[in-house]
């Protein structure tokens, strides 16, 4: 199934031997935090580890994530999708998907104050996953996001379009997305 307006797949912007030596890294150097969140009143732990690094604070669902400084390896792979894109990234939600039991529900990535453009880059590392869309009118599209790919969501798509990362009872190893932003303060 295609993908929608919006949405760009690159494959292999890193070959496999950079794929894998970025997810040993990445594993072993980001600062991987276990949030919590509410769901009708009840907290649940979010079903994967997270990380944020960017100049400005990021928060949803509740969770709060202070400005931090991005490690040396971030860096390097920000440079690698921003000469890919075209475009500047200042942030990244780093998100490590354990095994198959680790996933992200059903989601816009529309609920912080961006400034300048709205797009975003998803870069995965590791495990094959499969990401789900859907918008208000019912159309759907899914994509297996393979490693060393980036997936370039732009203008309007990223508010218009739902997505998911679905648990999968398929054996896996790890996969780490990092999905890069421009942000800016609110109020600026």
């Amino acid at each position: 199934m295609a993908l929608p307006d919006g949405f760009v797949l690159v494959t292999e912007i890193f070959d496999p031997a950079a794929s894998e030596a970025h997810l040993r890294g990445l594993l072993a150097e980001i600062d991987w935090e276990e949030q919590r969140f509410t769901i009708y009143g009840r907290a649940m732990p979010m079903p994967r580890l997270v990380a944020m690094y960017g100049p400005v604070g990021y928060r949803y669902s509740g969770i709060v994530h202070p400005p931090r400084r991005p490690a040396p390896r971030l860096e390097v792979i920000r440079r690698r999708v921003e000469a890919v894109t075209g475009r500047v990234f200042n942030s990244v939600l780093a998100n490590l998907y354990r095994d198959g039991r680790d996933s992200v529900g059903w989601h816009r990535d529309s609920d912080y104050a961006h400034g300048g453009q709205p797009d975003i880059a998803s870069v995965s590392f590791g495990a094959t996953r499969r990401f789900e869309l859907r918008d208000r009118a019912g159309a759907r599209a899914a994509e297996d996001l393979v490693t060393g790919s980036l997936l370039l969501i732009t203008g309007d798509a990223v508010s218009r379009w739902w997505h998911r990362v679905p648990k999968t009872s398929r054996p896996m190893g790890p996969r780490v997305n990092l999905t890069f932003r421009h942000m800016v303060a609110e109020g600026r």
